[in-house]
């Protein structure tokens, strides 16, 4: 009878830990982002609106901290959804919108007018997509690209 127990059990234990590990990047990732002098980040200006980004391939370097600064400047609420690549990257150690941001799964809200900040520090390369995931957003254009070029 124990060692059912045990093969009912493994599956969920397993299941809580590969939801943990999904719930807060990696140590190596926190550390690297705690040694970084994001007074130094320079800011990268990102516009939303009917129906597109602007720019709509936005260039980073891996280890290079930039400032993300999304502006809604559409009628609509629009957001920034990039799972890959926030799942691939930092962000600022205590910063509140790092933390939003990971608890949305990778998506920025950004409603109509306004604008949000995110620190991150890209520590992969490669090209990740990026779109809103407003109905129908996407299907009318707002796509687009994040690349992350290997480091200097």
């Amino acid at each position: 009878m124990p060692s059912r127990l045990r093969r009912r059990a493994t599956p969920a234990a397993l299941l809580l830990l590969a939801l943990g590990a999904c719930a807060a990047p990696p140590p190596l990732a926190e550390r690297k982002s705690a040694a970084v002098d994001w007074s130094r980040a320079p800011v990268v200006e990102i516009s939303l609106d009917e129906y597109a980004f602007r720019p709509e391939r936005i260039t980073l370097r891996a280890g290079e901290p930039v400032r993300l600064r999304l502006t809604n400047a559409g009628a609509r609420r629009h957001d920034f959804t990039a799972p890959a690549f926030f799942a691939a990257a930092a962000t600022r150690p205590g910063d509140a919108a790092g933390a939003a941001l990971r608890a949305a799964g990778g998506s920025v809200d950004v409603p109509a007018g306004e604008a949000r900040e995110v620190d991150v520090l890209p520590l992969a390369a490669g090209t990740y997509p990026l779109d809103c995931d407003k109905p129908l957003h996407g299907m009318f254009g707002m796509t687009g690209e994040i690349v992350v070029a290997p480091p200097a």
